[in-house]
């Protein structure tokens, strides 16, 4: 089920005023709305979906790059921001979110994704035809070990207990693999306090990722072109994850952004915008 509306965001906590004409909501196919909001204006309609603990504006610096060619729509995903939330999670709701937001567009849509966002896109691009696909190093279970049960009811048990802030080290220095100077960093940035706000959001997003099959067969259907990015100062684990997905997607071109890592949205927004420039071109 598709149903759309337009009004003004409830949450200014969480997002900036805007009008009602450039707020739109979906509702997905379990009832749950999902909010998207448009920043930028242009001829082709893009989808920004973030990863992880991260509101709709985590891409907002990459869009501002992007005006006048696409009209990009920030996207909050379920249990964030302004959007909905329904019990039970899976992976799956997830793929039917950003489904209905597409089937919402008239037109051609275009879908990008960061790290677990880029594996949402990958699932709503199996259930519709995006016009083009662009993933920023999704971490799927492929190449790598896979996480521990343990290490992720030891997250959960951080985040029951209270103690967000040592949840969101935990999962940025064991799981996503980020080195500590950059933890550092993380810690002084705006980042860091969302991270803390929508940690609990993210075990159960891992467990749904770490049980992805390793066979990476599932994606030979999506008809999509797609353009991955890699940092080449990213996590290895990221970066051959990041490369077998774009092995096995049927048309794809993996883009490296030199001395970038997993936060480029953040730190490199500009390089970011022009690799999608580029990358995309006129496929989108």
């Amino acid at each position: 089920m598709t149903e759309v509306s337009a009004s003004p965001a409830t949450s200014p906590a969480t997002s900036p005023a805007v009008g009602a004409d450039r707020v739109r909501r979906v509702v997905s196919a379990d009832g749950t709305e999902i909010v998207l909001e448009r920043v930028t204006d242009g001829d082709l309609d893009l989808l920004l979906v973030p990863g992880g603990p991260s509101r709709r504006t985590r891409w907002a610096a990459v869009a501002a790059g992007l005006a006048g060619r696409w009209s990009c729509w920030l996207v909050d995903r379920r249990g964030k921001g302004d959007s909905g939330d329904t019990a039970p999670y899976a992976l799956e709701r997830e793929y039917e979110d950003l489904a209905a937001a597409v089937t919402s567009f008239p037109g051609p849509v275009a879908l990008a994704g960061h790290s677990s966002g880029a594996i949402c896109v990958l699932g709503a691009a199996g259930l519709v035809t995006p016009a083009a696909l662009v993933l920023y190093e999704p971490p799927w279970p492929v190449g790598r070990p896979r996480v521990p049960a343990e290490r992720i009811d030891a997250l959960d048990d951080l985040v029951t207990r209270g103690d967000r802030e040592a949840a969101v080290a935990l999962a940025f220095r064991e799981m996503v693999g980020v080195p500590e100077p950059v933890l550092a960093g993380l810690r002084r940035s705006p980042a860091w306090s969302e991270s803390t706000d929508l940690i609990h959001t993210w075990p159960r997003e891992m467990r749904a990722i770490e049980a992805l099959p390793g066979d990476l067969g599932v994606l030979a259907g999506i008809a999509a072109p797609a353009l991955v990015l890699v940092g080449s100062a990213s996590p290895e684990h990221l970066r051959v994850s990041s490369c077998a997905v774009a092995a096995a997607l049927p048309s794809a071109t993996t883009v490296e952004l030199e001395g970038q890592g997993h936060s480029a949205l953040a730190t490199a927004p500009d390089v970011v915008a022009a690799a999608i420039r580029d990358g995309l071109g006129d496929r989108s």
